[in-house]
């Protein structure tokens, strides 16, 4: 019943979310954004990332639990807890060749964020040049969020040598919130009848057909989903030993293809008469062969490429088994005549670092800001090889910041539910962990002004303002806020 999720697009890892902390002076507010941070810290984690420490369990070990509460304290700040002192201990690599890590031992007292990162450098022999041009001023009058020119949508037209001028008012969250938030809960109660008929439904579907799990895959409604399931439930009434052959012990998604995706579901088109799903059924045993041959595939794939993690795309489920299939085909071809020039391009070096996605012919050849590689099978090897090889380097930095940048996202998210009491806060998969947080945290600085018109709602970041059928309010990562 939500909201269908787009793809991943090239963004800015670094435009983290704000930290704000205060100074040992009574009164004295400093402030430093949590972009600012991170590209101060990035030297650090480059030293004492875990992955660095792959031969090394224990020392990759007590690097992960340190940089936990490395994570935990900044938190602490950002609430502007009291935080007891906290000694931390790191094993850090200068170089990849470095096999005697040096022994790091942080002591962290300060009660702001800004002098815990200057310590964590300091204690490392890191260079602190960065976060001394820094001023001590509000993020907001140094990072607002900028939309562009304010021409807003301006629409003119002549009229008797005259013109006249419309200009469409600019949504502010808070404003926004205001007007929507009684269609949002009106939505969801409404919903939630629907969510017990759905319920319902698919349990006697489990228990007639033998189905794992019945999925919804489309922007339709609960509405839309219980009239499908109900027509489900009809078709396996009428045809059950039918039916049971073909989708018993499967899992079945209600969506806007037919056939069997990516993770093995029976995608039914909700558009689709019954006598079109029954025909459908029939062709599902023929993709087991498919699914069961895409591992070693990706396998071959991956050796092809001096053993790159062959990684798939969250959207599983709205790609289809034989699609991918094609190619895999297609890309595992291509590299078949390009191993002369990975031999020569990497020698032997081992890109099991890296990961990198099948994509489409008309998707770009691209690096994400994420750190994987989008690759297009249209794309001749060659170019693939010199793209990955004047970019590995990059790549590799780009995964190591991912890590820590999903870290804070999940820390700030639950930070966020419980400030502000939400049902639940979700993003769409083209938002970034960096806009998310960044997201979240101004959320929390506005807490008191949204109160109780967020209070038990639900929330995704997106790109737009909406109210979904189920009451799910989708509002902007970068929302405008009514100053």
């Amino acid at each position: 019943m939500s909201a269908l999720r787009r793809p991943l697009p090239n963004i800015s890892t670094l435009s983290w979310y704000k930290l704000i902390s205060w100074d040992r002076v009574p009164g004295f507010c400093r402030w430093l954004s949590v972009g600012e941070a991170a590209t101060a810290l990035r030297p650090f984690y480059f030293t004492v990332h875990p992955d660095l420490f792959g031969q090394h369990p224990k020392e990759r070990s007590i690097n992960e639990d340190s940089l936990k509460k490395l994570h935990q304290y900044i938190f602490a700040l950002r609430k502007q807890e009291k935080v007891p002192p906290t000694n931390l201990t790191f094993f850090a690599k200068k170089d990849a060749d470095n096999l005697n890590p040096s022994h790091v031992k942080i002591h962290l007292a300060s009660p702001n964020i800004r002098d815990t990162v200057t310590t964590v450098l300091s204690s490392c022999q890191l260079p602190l040049d960065y976060i001394n041009t820094i001023p001590d001023v509000s993020p907001s009058t140094r990072h607002r969020v900028h939309h562009g020119p304010d021409f807003g949508d301006i629409f003119a037209r002549r009229k008797g040598g005259e013109e006249y001028y419309r200009k469409v008012q600019k949504l502010n969250l808070l404003s926004w919130i205001k007007t929507n938030s009684q269609i949002s809960r009106a939505n969801t109660e409404e919903s939630l009848e629907f969510e017990k008929d759905v319920e319902y439904i698919t349990g006697r579907l489990k228990e007639m057909v033998g189905l794992r799990a019945v999925r919804w895959h489309t922007n339709w409604g609960p509405r839309r989903y219980t009239a499908c399931l109900t027509s489900l439930e009809k078709v396996a009434e009428n045809h059950l030993a039918f039916v049971k052959k073909y989708l018993s012990g499967r899992d079945v998604a209600i969506s806007d293809r037919n056939g069997v995706s990516l993770s093995g579901e029976v995608c039914l088109n909700h558009t689709d008469v019954p006598q079109v799903w029954l025909r459908r059924m029939t062709a599902v045993p023929a993709y087991d062969a498919v699914l069961e041959r895409l591992p070693f595939m990706e396998k071959e794939l991956s050796q092809l490429l001096c053993h790159i993690k062959i990684r798939r795309r969250e959207r599983h489920h709205i790609v289809m088994a034989e699609e991918y299939e094609l190619l895999l085909n297609k890309i595992l071809n291509s590299m078949r005549r390009s191993q002369d020039l990975v031999r020569r391009g990497f020698k032997d070096h081992d890109l099991s670092l890296l990961e990198m996605v099948v994509e489409g012919p008309s998707a770009p050849l691209t690096l994400t800001n994420l750190g994987q590689y989008l690759i297009p099978v249209s794309m001749p090897g060659s170019m693939i090889v010199e793209f990955i090889k004047n970019t590995r380097h990059q790549a590799e930095e780009l995964l190591r910041d991912a890590v820590s940048l999903r870290m804070i996202e999940g820390e700030v998210i639950q930070q966020t539910r419980d400030r502000l009491n939400l049902r639940s806060l979700e993003k769409d998969l083209n938002i970034s962990p960096a806009q998310m947080t960044q997201c979240c945290e101004r959320l929390i600085d506005h807490a008191d002004e949204l109160g109780t018109y967020v209070e038990g709602i639900r929330i995704r970041a997106t790109q737009y303002y909406s109210v979904t059928d189920d009451g799910l309010v989708c509002i902007p990562w970068n929302w405008e806020d009514d100053n």
